[in-house]
C-alpha cells in the first residue's frame, strides 16, 4: 500500500480483496480431537471412538474398547451395542453415546431400548471389585503372635506364662 492513498481509498482495496477470497479459503476443516481418535492398533483390541453427550448438552469425545458388546464410558456409565448402531467415520467406528440413554443414538432405528441389558448387568458383575474379607487373616496373625511370645516367655525363664 501507498502512503499517498486515503483512508478511503485503503478500505476500500481490503474490502476489494477480502471479497475475492473464496468461501472455500476460510472455511476450516473439522478435525476429531486426539483423545478421541482410534489409531489402527488400538482399532485391533477392539477400541471404537464415542461421542457422549451429557446431560447438560455438553459434548466430549473419548475412545473405548468394547468388550462383550458393552463398553464403559470414563463417567462410569455402562453402554450396550449393536451392529446397527455402529457408523463410520474415515474408516473407523464411530458411535454416538447420550450418556442418559442406554443405548447409543441411531437415526435409522426406532424406539427400542432394552436389547441390550442382559449384556450390560453381565459387564457389571464382572467389572466389580471384588473385597477380601481381612477379619480372619487379622485372628491368625494375633493367634501366632500370642503363642511366640508365650513361647519366649516360657523358654526364657517364666514359669507361669505370660
Amino acid at each position: 500500500m501507498d502512503e499517498t492513498k486515503t483512508t478511503g481509498q485503503k478500505i476500500d482495496e481490503l474490502y476489494s480483496l477480502l471479497s475475492n477470497l473464496k468461501e472455500k479459503d476460510l472455511e476450516k476443516k473439522f478435525r476429531l480431537p486426539r483423545k478421541g481418535r482410534v489409531s489402527n492398533r488400538k482399532l485391533k483390541k477392539g477400541y471404537v471412538t464415542i461421542l457422549r453427550i451429557d446431560e447438560n448438552k455438553n459434548v466430549d469425545f473419548e475412545k473405548q474398547p468394547v468388550k462383550n458388546s458393552t463398553y464403559r464410558l470414563s463417567t462410569g456409565t455402562y453402554h450396550t451395542l449393536d451392529e446397527s448402531e455402529v457408523f463410520m467415520y474415515k474408516g473407523k467406528p464411530f458411535i454416538i453415546q447420550p450418556t442418559n440413554k442406554l443405548n447409543p443414538y441411531n437415526p435409522l432405528a426406532g424406539k427400542n431400548e432394552t436389547h441390550g441389558q442382559t449384556y450390560i448387568m453381565a459387564r457389571m458383575l464382572a467389572d466389580v471389585i471384588k473385597v477380601k474379607s481381612r477379619g480372619a487373616n487379622i485372628i491368625v496373625w494375633l493367634l501366632v503372635l500370642g503363642a511366640t511370645a508365650f513361647e519366649i516367655n516360657y523358654f526364657a525363664g517364666g514359669k507361669d506364662g505370660i
